[in-house]
């Protein structure tokens, strides 16, 4: 098993999402840390236990990460598991607010980069 599985993944105004699946009690867990230059903005867990959360307002100085939901999928078998965020930011002054869709984490039941963030990590090189 490869687990922790971690994959982080840029949102908007330089907020990015750090995702990182453990195996809590033969359960998959997702722990998902949102950031920017201005610091740690929020923080969420997920799991089959609990595999939505949202909506949550997070701000630090100016900045405003809002997440309207985001939906956890546990991997199984030959399928793989997702996290998936919708949401918007601004920037750390407070302005442009821009909304986000986006699968911010991707993996194998054995804890492995899963066929999406492979792909994505063979076009940036």
């Amino acid at each position: 098993m490869a687990f922790p599985y971690s994959q982080t993944t840029p949102l908007v105004n330089s907020i990015s999402a750090k995702t990182t699946v453990t195996l809590q009690g033969g359960m998959q867990v997702a722990t998902i840390e949102y950031s920017s230059a201005a610091g740690l903005l929020g923080k969420m867990v997920l799991s089959p236990i609990q595999p939505t959360a949202g909506p949550e307002t997070y701000k630090r100085g100016q900045q405003v990460l809002v997440i309207n939901q985001a939906t956890f999928t546990a991997a199984q078998g030959f399928v793989d598991g997702n996290v998936f965020v919708d949401g918007s930011g601004t920037d750390q002054h407070g302005k442009n607010d821009t909304p986000f869709s986006a699968d911010i984490a991707d993996w194998t039941s054995n804890g492995t980069a899963g066929a999406k963030a492979k792909k994505a990590t063979a076009k940036e090189h």
